[in-house]
């Protein structure tokens, strides 16, 4: 058998390996960032509940109440609250700069395995792909230099569609979380400068 048709092989086969290993990787890091926004928005329904209970809190002027919480919470509200409290002033434009630095670096942490999954949704089917193709050159090379016969090269092609099957398999959960985690992100967000904006309109109402 001619080399170039081995090399061929075993490059379609590695392509089903690195496919194996960009599975792995996609779940791993789908656990990782879906434990991270865990983490910001708080167990379930504790980021709504978070709002409401600090929205009454400013409505009534319970400041104390408010600072306890922001220094014993680890979730993205609570640090934005310590945030806050940390400049140590009412200005608007001091505060909003302030929040906004810290929601920047937050939101570039945890978009670090969003920006995987988006990778490996778009990038998975043409490796697969890739995998096919080989795969296809493979199966007509040995059949033109007369070393198999159709059955051999039906099963061949048969094999080599798996790895764009396999790439379809890594990249549609990647893209399904991606946009879960994503919506879930955007939502933590948007809580914490709704906070900050009732902070700074009740604040500069009172004023």
């Amino acid at each position: 058998m001619p080399v170039w048709i081995i090399a061929v092989q075993w490059l379609s086969r590695s392509i089903l390996l690195l496919l194996f290993f960009l599975s792995i990787w996609s779940v791993a890091t789908m656990l990782r960032s879906s434990r991270l926004l865990k983490k910001a928005d708080g167990p379930s329904r504790e980021g709504a509940d978070d709002l409401e209970k600090t929205s009454q809190w400013i409505e009534s002027g319970q400041w104390d109440l408010l600072k306890e919480w922001a220094s014993q919470g680890d979730t993205l509200h609570a640090g934005t609250a310590r945030v806050i409290f940390q400049t140590g002033s009412n200005d608007a434009t001091q505060v909003d700069r302030a929040v906004k630095s810290y929601l920047s670096l937050e939101r570039s942490r945890l978009e670090q395995g969003l920006t995987i999954l988006a990778t490996l949704g778009s990038n998975a089917p043409f490796i697969g792909l890739f995998g096919t193709v080989l795969g296809i050159i493979q199966a007509f090379g040995a059949l033109g230099a007369h070393l198999t016969d159709a059955a051999d090269i039906m099963a061949g092609i048969s094999e080599a569609l798996i790895a764009t099957a396999f790439g379809l398999f890594v990249a549609i959960p990647a893209v399904v979380a991606f946009n879960v985690l994503s919506r879930k992100l955007r939502s933590i967000i948007v809580r914490s400068e709704a906070f900050k904006d009732h902070y700074l309109s009740r604040v500069q109402g009172g004023q």
